[in-house]
Parts: structure tokens; sequence; C-alpha cells
């Protein structure tokens, strides 16, 4: 190629020069039609090349083009260019400080020839322009501006001291400017108006525009200081960390830690060697000692390789031995997952392959390394590590199962919960890759998912709630499209996730088409279907009544499985049945919605097929075989589950055809059909199938008591297996019972029947009962999961269905039926909703009369009718949730939401905003009492806004009527040995306190008597209601009895015992803990019980006038298991400083704190309030000033005196104070000399330590010291102490003095 050719091939680029005077031309497009107004067509066939060659050939417009490349003359220098004409105005400064000068000078001049209104004028405008903070902002400016010119006259003056380092000026030049910060400025503002010199100057040619071309570049001016070296900057990961940014502050139970990443000896970028000739010396310097180096040691690898740099250099660090192991306890695993012996673990040899690890050097992988290694950027390092995980997850799960697992990781024990999350993210990490680490990620996945809780695998009808910390870090909108399995425990888990699934676009169709559509008939590389995707629809479908409507266009593809019978079936017999029963229980769990039921009508000939070949697998049997593809083995019993699936869709068909306004759409099925399709006769002949008469019931009432006559295991599976049999057992006595039920008639009086339908072992029943209701598996799902409550559906059902017969039965009288109520109403679960609102109805029974009571004490007037809105809010709270009962009605099929019992983390909730409440069941032990909550909180309660507009009661009403009910609760349950369900003394008298907070007005006088007096007075004050808390309270309060010698004692059963004996009490409970038996009622509003104790206190002080039942509830608080918080409230701080004086009634309720109240030993005890002794000092003080105030109306009186004299007297006396510690003569001296004479003859005269027998002795008797027994004379009239006497004188003799000794020994004279 020519010179020619190569400088014609490329050159400059220059923009043609247009003149600014050339006048806009006419389009091209109309030049061929002059004054025609259109443009000129324009042929396809031409192309642009062509018309711009036609338009160029015409010469209309513009230069010609040019073909060749411009020469570019290049000048030495070019003068500039002069500056054009300006207005004649001062010139501008160039240095940016003098030009802000210019500026200030001619604002101040402006300023200073404005007038007032004008510059207040300047000022509204720049506040309404800026804002109110203008003053500050420019503020704020300024004092940057005056630390920027400090700053720069610093570098000034620093950069004047360096040497100028001379340039060479070169014709072409590359300046860099000075970085700063990490960020690269040019100082453009110190080379303001400066101009760089310019080797190179392109001539101006005629086709680059003037402006163009008269351009120039200017560079800062770099001096050799201006250059830095920074190091290069890691190369970014191939992919992003798992769980990065940091976490937030806030906890977040949604994200999960992989672990801390150890730092260890990674070896760093090497540094630039520096210039510096003292550091090459350094480094060539041999050591100290003159010596070489071992060869193979650290510092022989430094010199040898790396002699440059410095011994001591970071980046040098990984050469380094490694001083400690890492930590010789943490359990290590090998590549199955087993972990090995700290023994083994460093003698194994490396070639095994669990040595790949960052720390340390024993063999295996520790479980940090496993989840440091889990996010390698190698993919089948990562393989290995999920399925170490994978198979420790199941390890972990089985030690979760079985706690006595014999290879457990004991050092895991406890952990197995946090470490479950940890290892599910690991696996949801990886679920989104390809190939064998996607499958291994779904390994971990269900291990943690699905096989850790394979117990509840079949466990349907209830959410199970049993790991919602671990299912919340899921992130559902990648992962539901996973295994079959996991989305089966994830519907599982909550009604909610459930219906997240069935929401999920495109995911059931997808389901479908996947396991249960499959080709049909199925070909060789095709898979069949399987039967537990239709077990996801029915746990879907049972979650809530929506799922169940979106379920409906699935339920049409399931009619091949109906139609194709297993004779028929392409498929294997075993699959074929396994898929019938399916679908069967699909379309019942539909029908329990009222959905549906129009396929019984469509599909009648196909369902009338079906009963037939039912019918025919009870008396032949059926062949099953395992097919090798099928993905659920059929199990023997399959034939038996198909016949209970068909009974169970009839019965739920049956139910619809009840009421066809319950279904929908209403009147989808009648009972003119179900009696065309003789469905009467299929369930007559399907009973030979179903046992054996009277004997099988006998079978099953003795395997029921067997299996509770033992206790339940304590492994979890275990456990659920027992439970299962017990219900299966329930449930074929409860069917038993149903259908006793169903062949009564029902009699005109409601009284027992002459003649039943059929015998049944009514005895038994009643024992079995009695035994379950007292069994201690009802607190079994509180201890080890709520989601066992569904193995209790069935036992419940029973307790249900006897009540209903117990009726009936001869010899049940009111009282009993009611007691049976009240027993059966505290076990049943959410889904007895129905069945607990007509047992409800047995509390309209109680009457003043029925409890024995005569009319002139309790008017005729009260009426349980009256709580009847309470109760009903009590049993089902919240009105938009409908719980399926275990067996459908016509009300269920028509209101039921859900069929599934709801998760224990869905049953309450503190606090005012708490969430709300899904189901009232299992009851609290103090439901009685709901109406005086509601009283309570009357502003807030949903009763009161939906009350009937014939109920008409007031508070005094309501609150009779429920005290009322609590003591023919108590009558009825006493008498028939029911005392554990009776309310305890602490659930009693926390009733009675929330009747005194009753504080406004309402209707009073002698109501009873219908005078009608209308007097604004508190609820306590009403004559019957302080009449029924006193017969409340009377079983835990206890009696003086007189004797002869006029001493008084407190009558207690209990053998004598000492003070030290004394001191273990009971456990607390809510029957003898008024802290504990107020949670129900104030966990609601998050209030505390000290706060409403504190709050019952002042409200005695205001308004109760020395009420005796208010101060008598008072006193309980004041017993030795409460804080002194509440002793101190109203012993130090109740106004006067001698509280107690104003509570001296003449009863006290006790026995909160031992036995005595629940039957087993009826007298209560007041050891509670005496011991353990008192030792704090301000009580004590407090007691002091009780005893000693003035006037003496104020002092304390009657029990109160007694507890403050004895608290006194333990902690003076040696002989009283067994279990406090010895105590300082100053502090007797301290508290002694203060009270003087009287209270000497108070406290020495308190006895001889004997007083805390059995029975405890009250003033006068407790301060007789027994003078007969303990004195003498001397011969000489004067008497002589001993025993106790003698010791406690000389103990005041010791420790105050003769005179005080004195004084003592003559108060023991005088008794």
């Amino acid at each position: 190629m020519s010179p020619s050719e190569k400088r014609a091939m490329l050159g400059p680029v220059f923009e043609r020069k247009t003149s600014p005077a050339s006048l806009p031309q006419s389009s091209s497009k109309f030049s061929g039609t002059p004054g025609s107004g259109f443009p000129a067509a324009q042929h396809r066939s031409k192309s642009a090349f062509s018309r711009a060659r036609e338009k160029e050939a015409k010469g209309s417009t513009g230069a010609t083009r040019l073909n060749g490349v411009p020469s570019v003359v290049v000048t030495p220098t070019q003068a500039p260019r002069p500056p054009p004409p300006v207005l004649d105005t001062k010139p501008i400064p160039t240095d940016t400080n003098a030009l802000r000068r210019q500026i200030s000078q001619e604002n101040e001049r402006k300023v200073a020839e404005m007038t007032e209104e004008e510059i207040e004028k300047e000022k509204q405008d720049i506040l309404e322009q800026l804002g109110s903070g203008t003053g500050e902002l420019l503020r704020r400016i300024r004092e940057a501006r005056q630390r920027k010119l400090g700053q720069e006259a610093l570098e000034k003056s620093i950069e004047d001291k360096v040497d100028d380092v001379p340039r060479q000026t070169t014709e072409h030049r590359v300046f860099h400017p000075k970085p700063t910060r990490g960020v690269l400025r040019v100082k453009s503002l110190d080379n303001l108006g400066k101009t760089a010199p310019s080797a190179v100057s392109p001539a101006r040619s005629s086709t680059r525009p003037s402006s163009r071309a008269s351009r120039k570049l200017r560079f800062a001016e770099v001096t050799p200081d201006d250059v830095h070296v920074y190091e290069s900057a890691p190369v970014s990961p191939k992919r992003t960390v798992f769980a990065l940014p940091p976490p937030p502050d806030t906890k977040d139970d949604s994200i999960v830690s992989l672990g801390t990443y150890q730092v260890g000896p990674v070896p760093r970028k090497r540094p630039h060697p520096t210039d510096s000739p003292t550091d090459d010396a350094s480094v060539d310097q041999p050591t100290t000692d003159g010596t070489e180096p071992e060869e193979g040691t650290p510092e022989y690898i430094r010199r040898r390789y790396f002699p440059d740099i410095a011994a001591n250099d970071p980046s040098l660090a990984w050469i380094e031995s490694a001083s400690s192991e890492t930590d010789h306890s943490a359990p290590r695993f090998d590549l199955n997952g087993a972990p090995i012996p700290a023994s083994l673990s460093a003698t194994l040899p490396s070639h095994l392959g669990l040595h790949h690890h960052a720390e340390g050097t024993r063999a295996g992988y520790t479980i940090e390394d496993i989840f440091l290694l889990s996010r390698s950027t190698v993919p089948a390092q990562r393989v290995s590590m999920l399925g170490i995980l994978a198979k420790i997850a199941r390890r972990l799960g089985q030690q979760v199962r079985q706690p006595n697992l014999p290879d457990k990781i004991a050092e895991f024990s406890g952990k197995e919960g946090e470490l479950r999350k940890r290892i599910l993210a690991a696996g949801l990490a990886a679920t989104d890759q390809i190939g064998s680490l996607g499958a291994r990620a779904v390994e971990v996945v269900w291990e943690c998912l699905v096989e850790w809780d394979r117990a509840t695998s079949d466990v349907e009808g209830v959410e199970l709630m049993l790991a919602p910390d671990v299912v919340s870090s899921l992130q559902l909108d990648y992962f539901l499209p996973q295994l079959l399995a996991v989305l089966h425990r994830l519907a599982q888990e909550s009604n909610e996730l459930a219906e997240a699934i069935v929401n999920t676009s495109r995911l059931i169709p997808a389901i479908l088409q996947t396991f249960v559509l499959t080709p049909i008939p199925p070909r060789e590389d095709s898979p069949l279907p399987n039967p537990f995707a239709i077990q996801l629809l029915i746990t879907l479908a049972s979650a809530s009544r929506a799922n169940a409507s979106a379920l409906l266009d699935p339920a049409d593809a399931l009619l091949r499985f109906v139609t194709l019978l297993p004779p028929s079936s392409p498929f294997g017999s075993s699959l074929a049945v396994s898929l019938l029963t399916n679908t069967l229980r699909f379309y019942t769990t539909l029908a329990s919605y009222g959905l549906y039921c129009h396929v019984a009508t469509t599909a009648s000939q196909y369902f009338s097929t079906l009963g037939t070949y039912v019918l025919s697998t009870q008396t032949h049997g059926h062949s099953e075989t395992q097919e090798p593809k099928l993905a659920l083995s059929s199990s023997p019993s399959s034939s038996a589950q198909l016949r209970v699936a068909w009974a169970s869709l009839i019965e739920a068909w049956i139910v619809c055809a009840t009421d066809p306004h319950a279904t929908s759409p209403p009147h989808e099925i009648l009972w003119s059909q179900v009696s065309g399709w003789e469905w009467a006769m299929e369930v007559r002949k399907l009973r030979k199938g179903l046992g054996m008469g009277e004997l099988e019931w006998g079978v099953s009432l003795e395997a029921i008591q067997k299996a509770l006559g033992g206790p339940l295991p304590a492994i979890e599976e275990e456990a659920q297996s027992g439970l299962r049999a017990i219900a299966s057992r329930a449930g074929v006595i409860s069917s038993a019972l149903r259908l006793w039920l169903a062949c009564l008639s029902p009699p005109s009086d409601g009284t027992s029947l002459s003649t039943p339908p059929f015998p049944l072992p009514f005895s038994d029943l009643s024992a079995l009962c009695a035994i379950l209701v007292r069994h201690h598996i009802w607190f079994f799902p509180s201890t080890s999961g709520t989601h066992l409550q569904v193995h209790l559906r069935p036992l419940t059902s029973l307790l249900v269905r006897f009540h209903r017969v117990s009726r009936h039965i001869p010899g049940t009288t009111p009282h009993l039926w009611l007691a049976q109520g009240l027993v059966f109403l505290s076990r049943l679960l959410p889904g007895d909703e129905a069945h607990a609102l007509a047992m409800l109805d047995t509390l309209s029974l109680v009457t003043p009369q029925f409890i024995g009571v005569q009319p002139l004490q309790l008017p005729e007037s009260i009426t349980m009718d009256i709580l009847k809105p309470f109760f009903e809010h009590t049993v089902h709270p919240d009105t938009d949730v409908y719980i399926a009962p275990l067996h459908p009605t016509p009300e269920s099929v028509m209101r039921s939401s859900t069929l599934r019992l709801p998760g224990s983390s869905t049953t309450g909730g503190a606090g005012e905003d708490a969430q709300k409440t899904k189901a009232g069941f299992p009851l609290p032990r103090d439901w009685l009492t709901s109406p005086l909550t509601h009283l309570l909180r009357s502003g807030t309660s949903s009763v009161f806004r939906a009350l009937p507009a014939s109920w008409a009661a007031s508070e005094v009403d309501v609150v009779r009527a429920t005290l009322v009910l609590l003591y023919a609760a108590r009558r009825v349950l006493v008498d028939h040995d029911l005392g554990e369900f009776v309310l305890g003394p602490a659930e009693v008298v926390f009733a009675c306190m929330r009747v005194c907070m009753l504080e406004h007005g309402v209707v009073g006088g002698n109501v009873s008597a219908g005078n009608g007096s209308i007097d604004m007075d508190e609820v306590f004050r009403d004559e019957v209601v302080e009449r029924l808390m006193k017969w409340l309270l009377a079983p835990y309060t206890p009696h003086a009895a007189s004797s002869s010698d006029s001493s008084s004692t407190i009558t207690s059963p209990s053998p004598p015992v000492s003070p030290s004996e004394a001191a273990p009490l009971p456990k607390l409970t809510p029957q003898t803990f008024l802290e504990l038996a107020s949670l129900p009622y104030l966990q609601q509003t998050a209030t505390p019980f000290y706060q409403f104790y504190t709050d019952l206190v002042a409200l005695y002080s205001a308004v109760s006038f020395r009420h005796t039942v208010f101060g008598v509830l008072l006193l309980p608080p004041l017993a030795m298991r409460y804080a002194g918080d509440y002793r101190r409230l109203l012993w130090c701080e109740s106004g006067d400083g001698g509280g107690g004086g104003r509570w001296h009634g003449s009863i006290v309720c006790t026995g909160l704190g031992w036995e005595g109240w629940d039957g087993n030993v009826r007298e209560p005890d007041v050891r509670e309030y005496l011991y353990p002794i008192e030792r704090d000092g301000r009580l004590l003080g407090g007691y002091v000033q009780s005893l000693t105030a003035r006037p003496s109306a104020e002092q304390a009186q009657g029990f109160l005196r007694l507890v403050a004299v004895h608290h006194v007297a333990c902690a003076i006396w040696e002989d009283l104070k067994t279990q406090a510690p010895a105590r300082d003569a100053s502090a007797i001296r301290a508290g002694e000399v203060e009270v003087g004479a009287k209270l000497l003859r108070m406290v020495l005269g308190r006895g001889d330590g004997s007083a805390s027998t059995g029975g405890v002795r009250v003033a006068p008797a407790c301060y007789d010291g027994g003078r007969d027994r303990d004195s003498g004379t001397d011969g000489r009239g004067g008497e002589v102490l001993s025993g106790w006497k003698a010791a406690r004188l000389a103990f005041v003799r010791r420790a105050l003095g003769d005179e005080p000794a004195e004084r003592v020994k003559g108060v023991f004279g005088q008794h």
C-alpha cells in the first residue's frame, strides 16, 4: 500500500463550517414540484445512496464534499486571540479571593444606597426564597470559607519550603493532577487566568467551526509530590456472599447467621519495595549471633525467597507455624456426618480428605468449618459440605425425638433448634443452583423440614406451629416451587402459609399437571400419579373456606380416579386404591364447607358403581401389589381405609342434604336425591364390618381404661402412638353414643327414659368418663406441643355425647348433671363451641332454691340467663372464626371458616393490641368469673356492644348472679368428689377483689326488698353481694373457738411442727398464688398485680370506710410468700405510718399457700403469715409503730396485731428466731429502748416458742407466759424466773443493762 493510500484511509475528522448568515432553505422534498405544495414522489426502488447521488449531481445544496484528507499544519506557537470588544466596565479579577472581595464591596455599596423599606423588602424576598434558616445557612458558609482559607494558607506555606523542581519544557507534555482524598482534583482556581503553553496548535481549516478551533486545553501544574501510588483493590467475588449486608441493629428473626468468619493466616498483598538504602541494608544484615537460620524455618524461607521484605512484615504471617489449636473440645465430623472422637482426630492420616479445612491440624471438620465451606465458590466442595449438613440434621432430629439416643452429640444438646435454622439457611442458599448442588440443597431442606418432624407427617386437622421461627426464615417467593413433601409440611404449619401456597400463581396447576394428571395409559418414560399430591390438596382445603373454594377446579380433574375403579384402572391396584381413597377424602373436605356437592348428582352413576365396589371389598378383600414406581407404599388396611372414606363422604353429603340452604350454592343436593340413591341401604350393609356389637364396646372400654391407667411415654413418638390408640377407641365409643342419641325420640318432658333404643354399659361409661376427666392426658399438649390436641378431639366428643346421654340415665340428679357439665366444659377443645353452648344451658338450673338457700337470705329474682351473653363470648370470642366440629352439622357446613385447630401462637396474647384470639377453648380455670371482667371493662367490651334489646340488668344483678353461680359450682363439685375443679383460694379472693373494684354508682339500698330506692353506692356494699362474698371466703377463713380459760386458739388439724419445719411450702399455682391467679385478667392490659393491688388499697382508703369484707381481701398479699413490697405498702406506706390499724376485721382470709382448701384438709393454716420470720428492718419498724400508735384506735387489732407481735418478738428473742441469724446488741438497743415499757409488756410475754404448733394461739392467750410452769419463789416473797423467762431476762440484762432488766422482770411478774 502506497503512502498516499495509507494517508487517505484515515485522517483527521473536522466539522463543516457553516455560515451563520445563511438563510433557511426549503427541503429537497419540495424542490421537485415548485408551487404545488406537495413533496416529490420517492420511489422505493431507489436506495438512499442513489437519491443522495442524484441530489449531489443537481448541485442544489451546499458545497462539494471533500474526498481527500486535509493537511494539518503544526505551528510552534500561536499568538493569543485578541479579546472581543466589551463594555466599559471594571475588569473581572481572575483571583477567587479578589473576586469575592469585589462582589462584597459592590453589595455593600448597593445596600448603603438603599432605603430602609427597600432593605426590608429584600430581606423578605430572601426569606421567602430560602426559608427561615437563611441566616444560619450564611453563617455556616462563612465559617466554612474561613476554614478553607486557613487550610490553603497552611498548604501554601508548606509548599514554599519545598525546593522547586526543574521542569523541562517539551513540545508534548503530560500533566497528572494531584489526587486529594482519593478523588482527582485540578487546581483550576489557582491557575485561573493563566495559560499553559501548548506545542500542538492545529491550523485552522475551512471545515472546522471557529468556536471550536479557538478552544484550548489547560492543565494543572503538577509537582513530584502530587504523584501517589495506591494498592490495587481486590477483585470482585464471582458470587455475592450469603447474608450480606450485615444485619440491622434491631432484632429480625428472618435473618439467619451462618457463622462468624475466623480470620486466619492468609497472605496479604506484597507491598512495593522502598527505595531507601537504609531499609535495604537492614534486610541484608545477618542475625545478631552470626549464625544462619535452620533450613525450613520461617526465617530461612524469608531470607531465601523474600530477602527484600522485613522480618516483621505482616505479609509474611502465613509462613509462621500455627501456635495453638483453635478448640480441641469442638466436635469434628467426617464426610459422612459422623462425629470423630477427639482422640482419633489427632491420629488420622491426611489422605482421607479430612484435613482440607482452614484451621488446625486435626482431622475432620468442625460445624463452623462446614458452614464456612458450604459457601465455597467451588461447587464440588460445596456439595460435600451440604451432604455433611444433611446427615448432621438427620442426627440432630433423631436426638430431639429420642433424648436417650446412644450416639447423640452431647455438645449440641439444647442447641438443636438454632443449628436447625442455620442448616436450613445454608440449604436454602443453594436451592437455586443446578446439578448435584441444587439436589443436595433440596436434601438439606427436606431433612430440616420434613424428616425433622417425621412424627407429625400424618397429623391433619390442626395447625402444627412446631417451628414458627424456622419457617419464618423461608423466602416463600422462590422456595415454594420445590418438593411436594416440603409444600405439605409448610401447609401443615399454619393457615396463613396454606393460603400463600394456594395463592401462588400457577403452583397448584403445576402440581396437578406433574403429580396427578399423568398420561393414561401411562408411558414408560412418564411418572405415575402420586397420591400424596391429593393429600396436599386436602391439607390446603382444610385450612380455610377460601382455599377450598379456590380448589374446586382441581376437584373436577380427580373424577378420573372415580370413573376408573381399581379393577379397571391402568395403574397398579394398590396405587389405584390409594388414589381413590384420597379423592374421596378430598370430596369430604369440600363437603364439610358445603362445597362441590353437585358432583353427587352429576356423577351419580359412577358413585353408585363405586358404592357397589366398596361393598365388595368388605367381603372379598382386594389384591394389593406393590408397584416399583409408587411414590407412596400401600397399607394392608387400604381396603378398610377406602370403606371409611366412602362412609365419611356419604355422611357429609347427607348432612348437606338435611339443610339444602347450607350448601354453596344452595340446593346443590336434596334429601329426595339421597333417598333415591338408597345410601341408607349401603350404610346398613357397611355395618357388617364395623365390629362385633357389645363385645367390641367392651374391648374398647377395657383398652381405654388400661391405657389411662399407666403414664404416657416420655418420648414424643411413642406418646403420639399411645394417644392415637386411645383416640381410636374413644371414637368407637363416641360413635356408639351418637347412634344411641340418633335413635332416641325426644321426650316431651325431658326426663329419663324407661326403655333405651339399645343397651349400653352406662355404669362402665360413667366410670370411664370419671377417670378420663381427671387424667393428666389433657395437660400433655401444653407440655409437648399443642398440635397433639387433635388426638384429644375424639375424647372430647365422648364427653359431650355422654353428657347428653347422662340426662336420660335413671338416677342422674340435676346436681350431678350440673357437676358433669362444669367439669366437661373445662376439657373441651376448639371446634366444640356448638356443644359447649348447649351444655351452658345446664347453668339455668342454678337458683337460690337449687343451692338450698332460704328465700330471706337471697332474693328469688337471681337468674343465670343474664350471664349467658358473657359465657357465649368466653366460649366463642371471635365470631369471624368458626372451627368445624369433629363431625359436620348443618350449622358447621354453613359457617365453618376452617377445619383445623389453631396453633399455640394464635390462641392468645398479652397487651391491648395483641392478636385477636381464634378460639376460647380450652377455658381458663376462672371462666365462671368472666362477667366480672366484662363489667370492669364495659367501655371496651364487645359483649355490651352486642347485647340483645331484651337484656336488662344492672351491675348488681350481674355480680349477684356470678357469685351465686360460683357458690353453687363449689357446692355441687365438692358434693360429687370433684374438688380439684373448684376455684382455689387465690382465684376466689381475686374474684372478690374485682367486685370491690366496681366503684361505679349503682342501685343500692335494700334492693332485695324491692323498695325501688335509688342510692349511688358501690357494688360491694350491697347486702346480698357482701353475704355471698363471705360465703365464698368462709372455707379459707380461720375461726377462733372460745374455751373455758378464756384463751383463744385458731383451730387447725395439722400436727405440731417447729418453726423450722414450717418453711417448705407447696409449689406456686393459680389456685394458691394471687399473682398467677390474676394473669388471665391482667395480662390483657399488661398490668402487674402489684399495680392492681396498689389501686385496690387506695380505693379502700378512699371509699370503703373500713368495710369488713373489703379489708379482709387486702390481707392475703401480706403472706410471707409474696414480695416485701406488698407488706411495706400496707404497714409502712398507708398514709399515717400506722397502716396496720386501719384493717382490724374479725376474720382473715388465709390458706393460700398451704394445703387445707382442696378437700384433703378442710381448715386453713395461718402459718404462711408468720413464717419465714421477717428480716426487713423497715417492716419491723412498721410493726412496732402499729403496736405503739397514738391514739390506741389506730393500733393494729385482731389478727394483724398477732402478726406484728410475732415478727417483732421473733426478731428479738433468741429462742424464737430459729430461722433468723443472730442480731447485734446495738440493733436491739436501737429498736427496743425507743418503744418503752409498753412494747416490752407485749413483746416479752410472746410465749415460750411452742406456739407454732398446729393450733395457733391468738391474743390474749398468746401473751400468757405460763407462770406456774416456768417460775417459782425465792422464799422471801420474790419470784424466781426459770426456763425461757430467765433466758430472756439474761439477754435483756446483757444487751440493755440492769434498769431495763428490772422492768422486764416486773413485766414477767405480772404474768
